[in-house]
């Protein structure tokens, strides 16, 4: 007799089942641990993992955000490769337990992360800045009748100095509030005065402003970043009456350069180093040179330490081998005001491809390259018109041209000498470059003649690099900005806020870089009869 099917059966004589553990379900074993354990297992799993592990619950979503855990992914995607790459110039191997340290100190060059408590924010930051994914705010306002306006960027806050307005103060978290703005001259000087120059400098919780203007003077002002009060400080006339073209401002240390060709350093405050006193003597002048031509555009630096004062100014001149070049003069001041040491150096020999020769155990390590040898009679870099624009922080020298690219160098400062070696030239860019900036950690921003092309880059690997023929192929990254739909409210007296999807394209015209920060980059767009501050988030 063949077993009937469940069907076939009975329904009113009831069937007992035994419950099985399957029935119940899988046992949660993972949610019984502790944190600790929970912690120690989630090290080991890669950042997308953790993005998912986040999403389960509340619990989990607590442990996968742990900062420690972050910073440990931090160190394994931009520091431990770093050190390896270093390691590997130097012929040299790391040792064993250069894994992981704590210690954000001992990583090279991030020790301004040492204070950092959401490591998590700044693996995203970082990871922006890698991919060149950001968020921008357009913020429109009228453009004043005497253009160009200036801008300069320091601690989170946009400065801009113009004839009509006088000296504002905007905020990069909301663009569109002006927190403060004052007259460029003075209360007893009732005639509008022109802006030629901007320079800024932080000092604990105080940014220090200086505006050259057109008639040789230059005023003093400072910002109170706890109160966002702007005040006046004082106004003083220059060596000459002639329109300041440049400034650099390192509290108390001002160097200017005139239309005439004269660079002078002050001492802003004489007789004392303490940003804290209220009076404002008149500034001290330390040294003054007179140039016999200066062909623009040409930077000026200040670098300020506990024993010296280093003031340099970098200029292009035409040489007949290879091309335009780029002249450094350095001049080292002791805190007394008494002149050092004054140093020149060219960036001709790093065209020509011809370094320096340094100790026997570098002739050495550069003959395993396996290079062929480079002729002294051809120029490697030539450049037939003059840079675009230049920007030089210590030790970083970078110029942009005309020809689509820009040119990378590296300034050596000893104690004994002053020379540039690494001359490399850097693609990427489709059209005429027009502006770039760099700061000392080795970022820098380009941005083309057109302004529909912005590009970052990382070059703080060019210390260790420099043997190497295929250093900075791929490493420009274009800048994708994408936000969330929709756009703001005109703001009163301002403007409008403009939010853009996509990558950014805009009409032909001239752009200019305000400047940058590790978590923001501010481009001035100049249209007819308006101005466009653009803010590039990559928070």
């Amino acid at each position: 007799m063949s077993k009937r099917c469940r069907d076939h059966c009975d329904s009113d004589s009831p069937q007992k089942r035994t419950r099985t553990r399957d029935d119940i379900g899988p046992v949660d074993r993972l949610s019984r641990l502790s944190n600790e354990l929970l912690l120690h297992i989630l090290s080991f799993l890669p950042v997308s993992s953790l993005n998912v592990c986040q999403r389960l619950s509340h619990r989990f979503h607590a442990l996968g955000g742990d900062s420690e855990i972050w910073k440990r992914q931090y160190y394994s995607q931009w520091v431990r490769p770093r050190a390896r790459r270093l390691a590997s110039s130097r012929r040299t191997t790391l040792p064993a337990k250069a894994d992981y340290s704590p210690k954000v100190a001992t990583w090279f060059d991030h020790g301004h992360l040492a204070q950092e408590g959401n490591w998590k924010q700044q693996y995203r930051l970082r990871h922006n800045w890698s991919k060149g994914l950001c968020r921008v705010t357009e913020v429109e306002f009228p453009q004043p009748p005497c253009p160009p306006t200036l801008i300069r960027f320091c601690a989170g806050v946009v400065f801009t100095a113009d004839s009509a307005h006088g000296l504002r103060a905007w905020t990069t978290r909301d663009p569109a509030c002006c927190l403060a703005k004052i007259p460029l001259s003075a209360p007893l000087e009732p005639s509008p005065t022109i802006p030629t120059a901007l320079a800024v400098s932080q000092i604990q919780d105080k940014i220090e402003i200086s505006v050259g203007l057109e008639n040789g003077h230059f005023s003093l002002f400072v910002l109170n970043l706890q109160t966002s009060r702007l005040d006046f400080q004082s106004s003083h006339v220059g060596c000459s009456d002639a329109s300041i073209t440049a400034m650099a401002l390192s509290w108390p240390y001002l160097m200017v350069v005139s239309q005439h060709k004269d660079l002078t350093l002050y001492n802003l405050r004489p007789g004392s180093h303490r940003a804290e006193e209220t009076e404002a003597p008149e500034p001290c002048q330390v040294a003054s040179l007179k140039a016999d031509n200066i062909v623009a555009p040409m930077t000026l630096s200040l670098r300020v330490s506990s024993f010296e004062i280093v003031a340099t100014i970098v200029y292009s001149f035409f040489h007949i081998g290879c091309g335009w070049s780029l002249g450094i003069q350095e001049l080292r001041l002791g805190k007394d005001g008494q002149q050092l040491d004054s140093r020149l150096a060219t960036t001709v020999d790093s065209q020509y491809g011809l370094r320096p020769l340094q100790s026997r155990k570098w002739r050495h390590s550069a003959a395993e390259c396996n290079q062929p040898p480079i002729d002294p009679g051809a120029p490697s870099i030539i450049h037939q018109q003059p840079p675009t624009s230049m920007s030089y922080s210590h030790p970083y020298l970078l110029t942009s041209h005309a020809d689509n690219t820009l040119t990378m160098y590296l300034v050596v400062s000893t104690s004994e000498r002053l020379f540039v070696q690494g001359g490399r030239r850097l693609w990427g860019h489709t059209s005429s470059v027009s502006a770039v900036q760099v700061t000392n950690r080795g970022k820098a921003v380009s941005v083309s003649s057109r302004g529909d092309e912005i590009r970052i880059w990382e070059l703080e690997l060019a210390i260790s690099s420099l043997s190497s023929r295929k250093f900075f192929e791929e490493n420009g990254v274009q800048l994708n900005a994408g936000n969330k739909d929709g756009e703001s409210e005109p703001e009163p007296g301002l403007g409008t806020i403009h939010q853009h999807l996509g990558s950014v394209k805009v009409e032909p015209q001239e752009s200019t870089p305000i400047g940058f920060d590790e978590e923001r980059v501010l481009l001035l767009r100049e249209k007819t009869g308006t101005q466009l501050l653009e803010c590039y988030d990559f928070t």
